[in-house]
């Protein structure tokens, strides 16, 4: 269907001047009102016509799904319909056909174009809401599509579109890692909803990070223990064995239970080992002073790097010298134990007795296999950061669900982008099967 479409378009310029501003922006307020809706309505139009026209006449081409031996149409009537598209509300009226022989009544363009039934917007449109709104709130949003995109759409229809939205389905695909990271957050949840009762809520997300540095997302979870999403984990991946080599963590005892049986050794965060020591320490009354003091002696302990050579030019001297520094520092890390029973911070000194034995994962590791594994989780922190940015600082009053969703867009989006793509694509239909070209202006 090949057509030449002219645009007619009335301009008044006044003799008296006007500002190239003022030009502008008239000419882009006629366009999204009226030109480019009017420009897709026109040749919807005209491939509604031509369709109903090939199969009134019987002619050979495109024919809608087959009723009966051997249909013959007539047409019944026209009827209205409009679609919110991100140029504007683009309105028609499409003609319905009905078989003479067996009764059965068709849309032909709707069937032509895959449109649903009850469709009233296009995939395009939504994906422009789930972006928009996954970097601020809802109301801010729409307040931005309207004014700079001219696209106005009350927050409540884009909350609904996002949560019917299918775009936030993270594929695992049974994919083996090196190393799974998992941490939570908490946001603030609806009155009553969140942990307790009461109105905080907890997100749960589960990365990993293949030998190739790809980063893979695994989920995130607002409903679920860190026991179930372990159960869930190993549905989606593997029947038996470790999915990864390492799990990063911060060591919270329900988070390392519930994953263990995925991996096959743990490693628990640095980081997080001297930020939480001041706490307990702060918890059992030390000072600031002697509570730094604390963290730059444990810091110094577990602070042993690997070299930065390929495990196979390591001499063997270096490896036997990292070896005993490990032994070393694990007889420092008891030594600073008995010292924090001694001093009394007898909670300060379970802590890292809990995390001593996997402390130095990342070295036997590098030992045994001449891997290279991480000891901060700061991959996930990076992450969670972002999350906390859209569900802390922006919103309030979140449902579970909801929270969630907003996750998974955000999370898919940053480590994911080919198959945040790859889901808009399949929506949108992209064949190259419609060109348009652009042939000039001129005056009459």
């Amino acid at each position: 269907m090949q057509s030449l479409l002219c645009m007619e378009i009335l301009s008044c310029l006044s003799e008296n001047g006007f500002s190239l501003d003022e030009l502008v922006i008239k000419t882009k307020k006629l366009f999204e009102s009226k030109g480019m809706p009017g420009f897709v309505a026109l040749l919807l139009s005209l491939i509604d016509e031509n369709l109903c026209w090939r199969l009134y006449h019987g002619k050979e081409g495109w024919k809608p799904k087959q009723c009966c031996q051997s249909p013959r149409y007539d047409f019944v009537d026209r009827r209205k319909r409009s679609f919110r598209t991100s140029v504007g509300i683009v309105k028609i009226k499409w003609r319905r056909m009905k078989c003479k022989e067996c009764g059965r009544k068709v849309t032909p363009l709707r069937e032509f174009m895959g449109i649903k039934r009850y469709q009233t917007k296009t995939s395009e449109l939504e994906r422009i809401v789930a972006e928009v709104v996954s970097e601020q709130s809802y109301r801010r949003s729409c307040r931005h599509m309207e004014v700079i995109g001219d696209i106005p759409i009350a927050k409540s229809t884009a909350h609904r579109w996002v949560m019917e939205s299918g775009c936030d389905e993270i594929k695992v695909d049974g994919k083996l890692v090196e190393s799974l990271f998992a941490d939570a957050t908490g946001y603030k949840s609806r009155p009553g909803d969140g942990t307790g009762g009461g109105n905080r809520g907890d997100l749960k997300v589960v990365l990993g990070v293949t030998s190739e540095a790809q980063v893979v997302p695994f989920g995130c979870y607002s409903e679920e223990s860190w026991k179930e999403i372990g159960r869930q984990l190993r549905k989606q991946t593997i029947d038996v064995g470790p999915i990864a080599r390492v799990l990063v963590s911060d060591g919270e005892p329900a988070l390392s239970k519930g994953l263990a049986e995925l991996v096959s050794d743990q490693q628990r965060c640095h980081w997080h080992m001297a930020h939480d020591l001041d706490f307990f320490m702060w918890k059992e009354n030390a000072d600031r002073s002697e509570r730094r003091r604390t963290q730059k002696h444990l810091r110094g302990i577990i602070g042993i790097e690997l070299p930065k050579d390929d495990f196979q030019q390591v001499s063997h001297e270096d490896t036997i010298h990292i070896a005993r520094s490990t032994a070393e520092a694990e007889e420092k890390i008891d030594q600073l134990i008995k010292d924090l029973i001694r001093r009394g911070y007898r909670r300060a000194a379970g802590y890292i007795r809990s995390a001593r034995n996997r402390l130095f994962t990342y070295i036997r590791l590098w030992l045994k296999y001449g891997l290279v594994s991480p000891r901060v989780s700061s991959m996930i922190e990076r992450m969670i950061r972002e999350i906390g940015r859209r569900l802390k600082k922006m919103a309030y009053g979140w449902s579970k669900k909801g929270a969630a969703k907003m996750a998974r867009i955000i999370i898919k989006r940053i480590t994911s982008a080919d198959q945040w793509d790859d889901y808009w694509r399949q929506r949108f239909r992209i064949n190259d099967n419609v060109i348009l070209a652009y042939r000039g202006v001129r005056v009459k």
